[in-house]
């Protein structure tokens, strides 16, 4: 037998890799689904709802891991995720899960960060990842242009409390609409509700 023979070592992966492989892999056949053809507004919310969802457990698994604080912006139909750099909030860009999405035609989201059955205090203070420095010498273009999310993931495992609502904006609905709602305390993971048909406004 060859005396320099030494056996190969074999690289194991971690636990939360394999997770973040899992549900990386039920995205991607969601996705797949999705554009199969889905044409029922149950579904399609359903679908939105849940993407969101499982995105945004990655995006706090990927927080911890390379010890980052991300941030959530949320617009009318879509939202993106950004990083903290401890000045400005930045694209991830070495995380193509994490890029902007756009929702499907006629799906809206509403925001909410008030009024949630929250019993315990706010767990960090928003203004310490809001840019201030050299605040006084933005001009008007630039101070508009500055991106603040509105929901929080922070590297050590906490998220700011939010609700998500995904609905359609339909006149069929008037009345009462299909929606899928999307809910974070504490901690991860955040939890998909729905079908709900009830009555919902956007103020």
């Amino acid at each position: 037998m060859d005396s320099s023979y030494r056996p190969s070592r074999i690289k194991a992966f971690t636990l939360i890799e394999l997770m973040m492989v899992i549900v990386l892999v039920g995205l991607m056949a969601s996705v797949l689904q999705f554009s199969i053809g889905i044409n029922k507004p149950d579904e399609i919310l359903k679908q939105s709802s849940g993407r969101f969802a499982g995105i945004f457990n990655i995006a706090a698994e990927y927080s911890m891991l390379n010890n980052i604080e991300l941030g959530v912006v949320i617009e009318e139909n879509s939202y993106q995720f950004l990083g903290f750099d401890g000045t400005n909030w930045t694209a991830i860009a070495d995380n193509k899960t994490l890029a902007p999405h756009t929702l499907p035609e006629g799906v809206l989201i509403h925001l909410t960060i008030e009024d949630l059955p929250i019993e315990e205090p706010q767990l960090f203070n928003v203004s310490t990842f809001t840019p201030q420095e050299n605040d006084l010498y933005l001009s008007k273009e630039e101070d508009e242009k500055k991106i603040i999310p509105q929901v929080y993931i922070l590297s050590g495992g906490d998220i700011s409390p939010f609700r998500l609502t995904f609905y359609f904006e339909d006149a069929d609905f008037e009345e009462q609409q299909i929606q899928y709602r999307v809910s974070g305390l504490y901690s991860t993971p955040v939890l998909v509700e729905g079908p709900v048909a009830e009555a919902f406004t956007d103020g």
